[in-house]
């Protein structure tokens, strides 16, 4: 079993080495760093606001591009089509009659796209943060890459598991959770927002960077971050993440994918 993710693992890597792929990577590991610099060089810094305004302004730009942004479009590009693109070729029969085979696809395929995404974040951490200039550039970013290593795998979990629920359409069900659940649920000040991975990462990054929370909006702010220590997010997040990876092979081995389905497909 062992060997066989491997072999899926190194293989997805060699095909990943296209120009195209590889284009894409500097793409994405300069978005960040582009977005930084620009707002750098455009928005001086209002010495009205003090440095504190403008740490906490670089922190929550360098969090929404990197462990959020990258992460999720890398890993919605890599994860949510895994089965998808099997059928596309026609070789997924041959690869589920092998033992294990199915399993292996899956899990080779999530590996490899969450060691392909990590890095092309963490280059993009690393040349954005010097441009921001908050002071404290070093714990910055420790605490984003800390943060890029959470949010991959618990992401590509997510997006792997809605592309083997429904692989005819797994990148509209990627993009519509991305949008609904990531992107508004998540600010939603109730108890649903603890559910998305957003608000567990948004209270690391907060409790990590020590952001000072002015005192007329403390409790609007704790509902969107909370006041849990960091290891119970950290937990929650990786217990997610685990969740998420046997609800995919679950799913996987309760699915019959016909042959009609990959001509569709």
């Amino acid at each position: 079993m062992i060997g066989n993710v491997a072999a899926v693992f190194l293989f997805e890597w060699k095909r990943a080495m296209t120009w195209t792929r590889k284009a894409w990577w500097l793409v994405l590991a300069a978005f960040p760093a582009f977005i930084a610099g620009l707002v750098r060089f455009t928005v001086p810094e209002s010495p009205v606001s003090g440095d504190d305004l403008w740490r906490t302004l670089c922190i929550w730009l360098l969090f929404a591009l990197c462990p959020m942004l990258v992460a999720m479009l890398g890993t919605l590009l890599w994860t949510s089509p895994a089965i998808s693109a099997e059928l596309e070729r026609r070789s997924w029969v041959y690869l589920a009659v092998r033992p294990n085979g199915a399993t292996a696809v899956l899990l080779g395929k999530y590996l490899a796209a969450v060691t392909w995404v990590i890095p092309t974040a963490l280059v993009g951490l690393t040349i954005a943060v010097p441009l921001c200039k908050t002071g404290d550039g070093l714990r910055v970013w420790w605490t984003m890459a800390r943060l890029i290593v959470l949010s991959c795998p618990a992401y590509g979990a997510v997006f792997l598991m809605l592309g083997v629920i429904w692989p005819r359409r797994s990148l509209v069900l990627a993009v519509a959770y991305t949008l609904i659940f990531e992107l508004i649920i998540s600010f939603i000040p109730a108890i649903i927002n603890k559910f998305s991975i957003q608000y567990r990462l948004r209270a690391l990054a907060a409790t990590w960077c020590e952001i000072k929370i002015p005192k007329g909006a403390a409790s609007g702010v704790l509902m969107l971050i909370g006041d849990e220590p960091a290891w119970q997010h950290i937990v929650i997040l990786l217990g997610m993440t685990f969740a998420f990876l046997i609800a995919s092979m679950l799913v996987l081995r309760a699915s019959e994918f016909s042959s009609s389905f990959e001509t569709d497909a």
